[in-house]
Order: structure tokens, then C-alpha cells, then sequence
């Protein structure tokens, strides 16, 4: 049994209150990932055995009471087995224990199912060295613990606050290899088939932040000049050149950082039109690809992004993913630096400035709806409402409400 000092916190306090609740005569512990119960009677003897409770914080309550109500009978007069028999059947089925697959196995599993995304153009080859490759870390750390669907979606990620991004992700990609390695056969499915995509058991493993959200800041429009004004003065050269124009279609768009890679431009009625081919798959759907309108339309004459986009003018190297290669640029940028420091911004605030202007600027304000920014912006009506709700005039999120209950 392992010792005290090396114990997890839960485990500790666990321990505590069956000491107090018990006795000393009792000890409980870890075996094949099962809640162990290790008894010492009057004469020195010693018993164990194990019951049916996977040994993690989230069944600790649970532990105690089966533990408790085990020790009553054992008092009793009982042996440990007869008392755990007793508390689950007269046949109950012992736990087994579960060997996990091999490392080597699992580590081919998941370059399989890699390889199968890549294949079938479902994730860039960046998504998975980046963020996929951050998730089977994440596994790869506590492969010894792992022996069963349930222990692969709760154990990599029980450091992570419930309902975090990260851990979001984490157990969907988890999921989805778990759902690929069963298909496949590399998995038993009896053992390791997930829950179904999308389903309340997923949702329950991501669990829910009790943090509030935090609302999102534009770069107001005098900022964002500047922020280009003072870039242009950079002594990198064609690399500042690079960056002011991906900023300038972020502000003049108001689109994800990730949509950059996907541009295109389409000639409607002999006139030139930019079109975003990028689909953001999400918990709520799928976005759908959609024409981009610039709010303030001669920042896209001024800055010539049509004529740009179309010839090909280079975009900077976005290392690591756009909006963190993004991120590591503006941070070495003093003006940038006060800018975050004043008010907070953020990669986003480029496409949050966007969405400010559309419902703050009386030139706009009165005349764009919610429904018809939120089609703008690629996003669902109801999102729309929820992150930027705080700017739109008065009336309108009621009216929009009315408007979204109709149909």
C-alpha cells in the first residue's frame, strides 16, 4: 500500500475519515485500479479483498460508504469476503484484473488513426502535430492507469478544471480515437467502446466551468491604426509587411484567425468578392462557407486586400497555428504591449472590433440586425446574441429574440 506522504490529497482525507469512522483495523488502497480493503483482526491475521469500485476521487463517497457498511458486517463477526459477498450478492463476480494493452500497441493506434484523418482531409497536418499531439501526451503520461474507455477519458485529464477548453478537447479527441482503434479492431469493444459522439455521458467527462465567461474587447478603430502605423515602422521589413497585411484582413473581415489560410476571391456580377471556404466544427455544428463584407469598406480599397488576395501576397509563417503565431509576434511589439496591458486584448480583438463596429457605430448600428451580423460573422444567431449581446442597441436583442422564437 503506498505510503502516506506519496498519497493523493482525496486519498488522505479518505483515509482520515474511516480511521475515525472505523478504526485503524482497516486500510484501503489501490489494486488493478480497484478500491482495495486490507483488514487486520484481534488474533494478527490479516484478510483483503477487493470490491467492484474503480479507485478514483470522483467515487470517493462512494468508497466510503460501501467501506463502511463492509466493516459493519466484518464486526459483525464476518470475514472480509463473506462481508463483501454479502453487500454484493451471494455470486457476485470478483473483480478481475484488467491488463492494459501495450504501449506499443496504443502509440500504432494512434498513429493510425492519425494517418486516417490526414488521409481523408479531415484535420491539417499542423492540427495534428500541434493540438492532437498535445492530447496523446496527455494520455501517453498515465498509460499504466489506463485500462478501459472510462479510465481513458477521466484519468488524462483529472488535472484540468471541468468544463476547460483544454479538457474539452483532450476527451473529444480521445473519444475519437477510441471510436477509431474499436472500429479497427485494435481495441476490444466490450472494454473500450466510447460513448456516442456528442452525447450527455461525453459531455459529462468535460464537465462544466464554474468559471463566467469572459466577454470578449475590440481594438477600437484609432488602435488598430496605430497598431499598423506603429508596425509599418518595424525594422524587420517584408516580415512587418506580412503581418500588417494578415491584420488588416483580420480587422477589415472581422474572420477567425484560422480562416486567413482559406480566402478566395470570386468574380459576382464583374465584381470581385472575397469568400471564406473555412468550416469551424463545433459542439453547436458546423459553419458553413460565406462571403466576407468589410464594415468599414474603404479600409478594403485603402488597403487593397481584394487585389492583394487575389495575386497572392504573402501571408507570414503561422508557426504553431495562426492565432498563436500571431499571438508570439504581436507580444514582441511595444505599442501591442500597452495596448494589453491597458485594456487586455487579445488575438481575437480584431474580429470582437468587428463585431463592436458593426452594433456601436451609428453609421451601422441602426441599419445591420443581429441576425444579419451574425451571418457576416460565421457564427450561429444564438452565438451571436450571447458574446456580443452587451453592444447591440437597445430593443434589439428582445425583438431578435422574437424574431429567432418564430421560427
Amino acid at each position: 500500500m503506498p505510503t502516506r506522504y506519496k498519497a493523493e490529497t482525496w486519498v488522505i482525507s479518505l483515509r482520515d475519515m474511516l480511521k475515525t469512522s472505523v478504526g485503524s483495523w482497516l486500510r484501503i488502497g489501490e489494486q488493478s485500479n480497484k478500491c482495495k480493503i486490507d483488514i487486520r483482526y484481534d488474533n494478527g491475521k490479516r484478510e483483503v479483498g477487493t470490491i467492484p469500485i474503480l479507485w478514483k476521487q470522483a467515487n470517493a463517497t462512494e468508497i466510503y460508504d460501501s467501506v463502511n457498511k463492509i466493516a459493519t458486517l466484518v464486526k459483525s463477526g464476518r470475514t472480509l469476503r463473506e462481508s463483501i459477498e454479502a453487500f454484493y450478492g451471494s455470486s457476485p463476480t470478483a473483480p478481475v484484473a484488467v491488463e492494459a494493452p501495450s504501449p506499443e500497441l496504443i502509440r500504432n493506434s494512434w498513429q493510425s488513426f492519425g494517418e486516417s484523418k490526414l488521409k481523408r482531409n479531415q484535420i491539417k497536418e499542423s492540427t495534428w502535430k500541434g493540438v492532437y499531439a498535445k492530447s496523446f501526451k496527455r494520455l501517453e503520461k498515465v498509460l499504466d492507469k489506463v485500462v478501459d474507455a472510462e479510465t481513458c477519458l477521466t484519468i488524462p485529464v483529472e488535472d484540468l478544471e471541468g468544463g476547460c477548453r483544454t479538457r474539452e478537447i483532450t476527451v473529444q479527441h480521445l473519444a475519437q480515437w477510441l471510436r477509431f482503434a474499436v472500429g479497427q479492431k485494435h481495441l476490444d469493444a466490450q472494454r473500450w467502446n466510447p460513448p456516442p459522439e456528442q452525447s450527455k455521458e461525453i459531455k459529462d467527462y468535460i464537465g462544466e466551468t464554474t468559471k463566467k465567461a469572459t466577454e470578449g474587447v475590440p481594438i477600437y478603430d484609432n488602435e488598430f491604426l496605430e497598431l499598423i502605423n506603429q508596425l509599418s515602422k518595424n525594422r524587420e521589413g517584408k516580415a512587418a509587411q506580412r503581418w500588417i497585411f494578415a491584420l488588416q484582413i483580420f480587422a477589415t473581415y472581422g474572420i477567425r484567425p484560422a480562416e486567413i489560410e482559406h480566402l478566395r476571391i470570386q468574380t459576382i456580377n464583374e465584381e470581385k468578392s472575397l469568400f471564406c471556404d473555412y468550416i469551424k466544427r463545433s459542439g453547436g455544428g458546423s459553419t458553413q462557407p460565406r462571403e466576407l463584407v468589410p464594415i468599414h469598406d474603404y479600409w478594403e480599397k485603402e488597403f487593397d486586400l481584394l487585389n492583394k488576395i487575389e495575386s497572392g501576397y504573402p501571408l507570414p509563417s503561422f508557426s504553431g497555428g495562426v492565432a498563436e503565431a500571431t499571438r508570439k509576434y504581436l507580444q514582441r511589439q511595444e505599442y501591442w504591449k500597452k495596448l494589453v496591458k491597458e485594456r487586455g486584448l487579445k488575438v481575437y480583438c480584431f474580429r470582437h472590433g468587428f463585431a463592436w463596429r458593426i452594433h456601436t457605430d451609428p453609421k451601422y448600428c441602426n441599419k445591420i440586425s443581429t441576425r444579419m451580423a451574425s451571418s457576416l460573422m460565421g457564427h450561429s444567431h444564438e452565438t451571436h446574441i450571447r458574446s456580443y449581446g452587451q453592444w447591440t442597441p437597445a430593443g434589439s436583442v428582445r425583438n431578435s429574440i422574437r424574431d429567432l422564437l418564430k421560427d
